[in-house]
């Protein structure tokens, strides 16, 4: 796959997103609007992603693959929440890893941290 930098990955895969959050009782899935701002990601949350974020920081994107057998692009990262104008609360992720992951045993060109088909994405 020619992708390299989380940027291209954005651009590629859209801006529609999973964030993933860690609620008292376990995860908890929400979509997301994000948008790139140089070395961190920010979006829009809902109430219970904001009071998850609060608790636990550790959050993650997920994009599904664009194609059967394709890569889903995962981000992980640290969230901080900040209220604005009108009520809205927004994230600033700062991303700790990113990556493309697909089953499959590790290609010899790989440079993923898992034992799949997982390729590192830069900044």
């Amino acid at each position: 796959m020619s992708i390299r930098t989380l940027a291209e990955a954005i651009s590629h895969y859209g801006p529609e997103a999973y964030l993933l959050t860690v609620a008292k009782d376990g995860p908890h899935t929400s979509n997301v609007t994000i948008k790139l701002h140089g070395d961190h990601i920010g979006c829009s949350l809902g109430v219970s992603a904001a009071r998850n974020i609060a608790r636990e920081p550790n959050v993650s994107l997920f994009w599904p693959p664009t194609e059967p057998g394709g890569y889903a692009l995962i981000v992980n990262g640290s969230a901080a929440s900040e209220h604005r104008p009108m009520g809205v609360t927004a994230a600033k992720i700062t991303t700790t890893k990113s990556v493309l992951h697909r089953p499959g045993p590790k290609p010899d060109d790989s440079d993923g941290p898992c034992a799949s088909d997982c390729r590192r994405l830069t900044r």
